[in-house]
């Protein structure tokens, strides 16, 4: 699972970013740049899917795709993938259901979602045998303090816990059966813990690597079926009225607040003591995020007009040669923005 999704990455990137760019994708980097990745090459699933993984682990298995003569590098040290890298994503491609995974739209959700559900699972079991001593599996006040608000809401223990059973059950047959096994082993219950990552690692000769991509794409997948069957016992476990489901960085926030107020950049600018570039990262990272945001103010549709059609005969999307190919006519936050632009339409 995880050399294939580093792979694909690759071939997504076409040699025209680092092997970075993808470590900042899977880590879920909260940076202009790794978000407009993202979107441009089509990588938004698996934004954030592995917020564990160490950078020097990372490095090490670009290094060893290099060796096994998966990749090679070109002269900026960017990857690209060799024969024999296609060949592996073409025989792995229908094994794996990466589509599955919804990095972007469950980005800080899948995490919360987990250890609240084993918690609840390990609580209501614990209580349905009249046990009230064990381990709580999760030891984050915050996930805690949810769980005595929902079980204030949910006082049917054991009705609770046959209907959970029912609709994960369900859900368990309709998934891939190593990772159903990986989900079921990875629960705790009355007088029983769930195995570690390292522990399931070594029951199903995986990768630790492989271990957290499985789970991930099993809770990506859970979420899914709860939402698309309305199962309304499980849907607070990952959306909470509290919350938004937007997905725009704290900063950005502040310069929407701002904007809505109809503020120019130029008095974001002064008001923030922020560079022009940031605010025009907080744009970009807006555009993308809320659906209908008004670019007028930054890029006239004369300009929009001029841009796309050209941008769109351009498979480049690195921004110096898109401003060389358009002659140096517009600046690189003109740019951004008319590449959201073009992502957008192609939705």
């Amino acid at each position: 699972m995880y050399n294939y999704l580093l792979l694909y990455a690759i071939r997504q990137l076409k040699g025209q970013r680092s092997s970075a760019s993808i470590y900042h994708i899977l880590t879920g980097r909260r940076s202009a740049q790794t978000i407009q990745d993202a979107h441009f090459y089509h990588l938004t699933q698996f934004y954030g899917v592995y917020h564990q993984l160490k950078r020097v682990a990372f490095d090490e298995t670009v290094i060893d795709l290099v060796k096994s003569k998966f990749i090679q590098l070109t002269e900026e040290e960017h990857p690209i993938l060799t024969e024999k890298g296609e060949l592996y994503i073409h025989d792995y491609g229908k094994q794996y259901s990466t589509d599955s995974f919804k990095g972007m739209e469950y980005i800080n959700k899948s995490t919360d979602f987990s250890e609240r559900l084993f918690l609840t699972i390990q609580t209501y079991s614990n209580l349905s045998m009249d046990n009230r001593v064990f381990q709580p599996v999760s030891d984050r006040r915050d996930v805690q303090e949810w769980f005595k608000r929902y079980y204030r809401d949910h006082l049917s223990i054991k009705g609770w816990l046959r209907e959970v059973y029912k609709h994960i059950n369900t859900f368990l047959n309709e998934i891939n059966d190593q990772q159903a096994r990986l989900f079921v082993d990875r629960l705790s219950g009355y007088q029983k813990y769930g195995l570690s990552i390292q522990q399931l690692a070594l029951k199903y000769q995986l990768s630790i690597h492989d271990v957290y991509l499985f789970l991930t794409l099993t809770y990506h997948q859970l979420m899914h079926f709860i939402d698309i069957n309305s199962i309304h016992l499980l849907t607070g476990f990952f959306r909470d009225e509290q919350r938004t489901d937007q997905f725009i960085t704290h900063s950005a926030q502040k310069t929407h607040q701002l904007i809505s107020k109809g503020q120019s950049l130029e008095q974001i600018m002064r008001i923030r003591r922020l560079k022009r570039s940031t605010i025009e990262d907080h744009i970009v990272e807006l555009a993308y995020a809320i659906p209908g945001f008004d670019l007028s103010p930054y890029i006239t549709q004369t300009e929009l007009n001029d841009i796309l059609p050209k941008i769109k005969r351009i498979d480049d999307h690195r921004l110096a040669k898109i401003k060389t190919m358009l002659d140096d006519q517009y600046s690189y936050f003109q740019i951004r923005l008319a590449l959201v632009k073009v992502k957008l339409t192609k939705h």
